[in-house]
C-alpha cells in the first residue's frame, strides 16, 4: 500500500512522531512518502522513507505543490495535518485515492474561528473518509461544530520518544542548587498558553516561602516581551528565567532538572509537553483543559491530584505548595501514568487500523 503523509519536517517533537510513525508503517511493508512545504526544495531518504520538501510560497503555489506530489506518488492512502489538510483532502478526493484521512489538532477555543472559517472547514472535511483527533474533546467538537460523522472520528493519543533520544551534552542556564525549587513552564509564548498565571502564582508564593523558587520558561513567541514586562512588574526579574526555544535533547535536560513542570494552557487539544514530561518521570501540574487527560484511567490516576483551574491563581498555588513542602507526588507516579496510558505499540496499532480501514477493534 502506498501511503503519503503530509506534515512539516523539522527537529520538533511532532515531526519526530510522524517520522517514527512513517518508519513503523514502512516496516509493515507499506511504501511511505512524507511531504512538506518549507524554505527550500529537497528530496532525501531516511530510514526507508521518501521525504520530499517543496518551497513554501503563496496559497495557489502551495495547492499546486500538493496536487503535484499526489499526482506523482499516486497514493492509496493520504494522511494530512494542519495547513496541508484542505489541499490534501481536495486533491486526494479528485485523484480518487482509496482513503483520505486528516489529522485534526486544534481545539475550537484556541483560535475561535469565525463562522466563515467553520463553514469552509466543514466543506473540506466532507471529502475525508476518516478523521483522527488527538483527544476526545476534539472528537466531540468535530461532530458538534464541524458536523463530521461521529462514526468516522477516531480519538487516538500521541506517544513521545523523548526518553529514547541519545544522551547529549547540553548547556542550559540552570544552575544546580538543591536548596532551590525549580518550576518549569514550556510552550510557545502566546497568550492562550497562560504563562502569566504561573508568574503571578510565583509572586504570591515568594511572599510566604523562605525557600528560593525559580521559574524557567522554555519556548519563544510573540508574547515574550509582555511576559518579561509582567515578571519585571512583579519584581521577579531574577526569579523568572527565559530559556528561549530548546532542542529535543535540551528539552530532555530541562524536564529532568525541574522539581515540577506547570502547564497552564487555557485550551489544549492534546498537550505533547504533558506526555513528554511524565514519560521522563517529571512531576507535572497541568491545566484541567488538556485533552490528553481524558485518556487516563481516573480510578488509578486521580486528576484532582495534579490538575488545576487555569483561570484561578489560587487553584495553581494550592497544587504548587506540596512541592515547596516536599509532600508532592513522586516521579515514579508520573512515569507509571505514562507507561500505562500512552503505550507506543497500542497507539500505533490504532493508527494503523484507521489507515488500512480495519477499525472494528478501535474503541473511543
Amino acid at each position: 500500500m502506498k501511503i503519503l503523509i503530509f506534515y512539516t519536517y523539522n527537529l520538533g517533537p511532532l515531526s519526530s512522531f510522524f517520522h517514527e510513525l512513517s518508519v513503523k508503517l514502512s516496516e509493515r511493508g507499506h511504501e511511505v512518502t512524507n511531504f512538506f512545504l518549507k524554505h527550500r526544495k529537497e528530496h532525501f531518504h531516511k530510514k526507508g522513507i521518501h521525504i520530499y520538501g517543496e518551497k513554501r510560497r503563496h496559497i495557489l503555489s502551495n495547492y499546486y505543490a500538493t496536487y503535484k506530489i499526489i499526482k506523482q506518488i499516486k497514493p492509496d492512502v493520504i494522511v494530512s495535518n494542519f495547513s496541508y489538510v484542505n489541499p490534501a483532502l481536495l486533491f486526494g478526493y479528485l485523484s480518487r485515492s482509496q482513503r483520505n484521512i486528516c489529522w485534526f489538532h486544534t481545539v475550537y477555543g484556541h483560535s475561535r474561528p469565525n463562522w466563515l472559517k467553520v463553514m469552509n472547514k466543514r466543506m473540506y472535511l466532507k471529502l475525508a473518509d476518516a478523521v483522527i483527533a488527538n483527544s476526545k474533546i476534539l472528537k466531540g467538537e468535530l461532530n458538534s461544530i464541524y458536523k463530521f460523522d461521529l462514526d468516522k472520528i477516531y480519538a487516538i493519543p500521541f506517544w513521545t520518544n523523548i526518553g529514547e533520544c541519545a544522551d547529549e551534552e547540553v548547556t542550559l542556564s540552570i544552575e544546580e542548587c538543591k536548596e532551590s525549587i525549580y518550576i518549569g513552564c514550556p510552550g510557545r509564548l502566546v497568550k492562550d498558553k497562560n504563562h502569566s498565571l504561573v508568574i503571578d502564582a510565583l509572586a504570591e508564593l515568594k511572599k510566604t516561602s523562605t525557600k528560593p523558587i525559580k521559574l524557567f520558561i522554555a519556548g519563544n513567541g510573540p508574547y515574550e516581551k509582555d511576559l518579561k514586562r509582567f515578571a519585571e512588574d512583579k519584581g521577579l526579574v531574577d526569579e523568572v528565567v527565559f530559556l528561549g526555544l530548546l532542542t529535543l535533547p535540551e528539552m530532555r535536560t530541562f524536564y529532568k532538572r525541574m522539581n515540577v513542570v506547570v502547564l497552564p494552557s487555557l485550551n489544549e487539544a492534546f498537550g505533547l509537553v504533558f506526555i513528554e514530561a511524565i514519560s521522563l518521570g517529571t512531576p507535572v501540574i497541568v491545566s484541567s483543559q488538556f485533552g490528553s487527560l481524558a485518556f487516563l484511567d481516573a480510578s488509578e490516576f486521580n486528576p484532582e491530584q495534579f490538575t488545576f483551574d487555569p483561570k484561578s491563581k489560587e487553584s495553581l498555588i494550592k497544587k504548587l505548595e506540596p512541592y515547596i513542602d516536599h509532600t508532592n507526588l513522586q516521579p515514579n507516579y508520573f512515569k507509571k501514568m505514562y507507561d500505562k496510558t500512552f503505550d507506543k505499540e497500542k497507539i500505533f496499532e490504532a493508527i494503523a487500523s484507521v489507515i488500512i480501514n480495519d477499525t472494528e477493534s478501535i474503541k473511543n
